[in-house]
């Protein structure tokens, strides 16, 4: 089932300039912004597994990995990969007038609830 869009300002989309991940608030709720080849997803901040900052790990573009068990996600599904064993929520993202903004209602789902995203 389809969730509504609820889409939010994040930041200046030149803080985002040439990062590869960068942590912001949107409104309650600390997000990470994560460059996934030519477009930019959103995701929590925080790995699913042990509460690891995700902007420690690293990106190849398609694959987000966390630093602390290797734990990869599918920039596109938010699929797990690899060892992880549970799925990621990722949003998408646009940029209008100069500004970020995330469509947060993917990110409202809980870790034993679908998202929007989920077939």
């Amino acid at each position: 089932m389809q969730q509504a869009e609820q889409w939010e300002a994040a930041c200046d989309a030149a803080d985002f300039n040439g990062e590869e991940m960068l942590e912001c608030r949107v409104g309650e709720r600390e997000i990470l912004l994560v460059r996934a080849g030519d477009r930019i997803v959103a995701c929590p901040t925080m790995c699913p597994h042990m509460e690891e900052r995700l902007a420690y790990g690293f990106t190849d573009g398609m694959v987000l990995t966390c630093s602390k068990h290797l734990w990869q996600w599918d920039l596109t599904t938010g699929d797990p990969m690899g060892p992880a064993e549970k799925r990621l929520a990722v949003a998408p993202v646009r940029i209008e007038n100069g500004r970020i903004f995330v469509n947060t209602a993917p990110l409202a789902c809980g870790d034993d609830l679908p998202c929007a995203t989920d077939g």
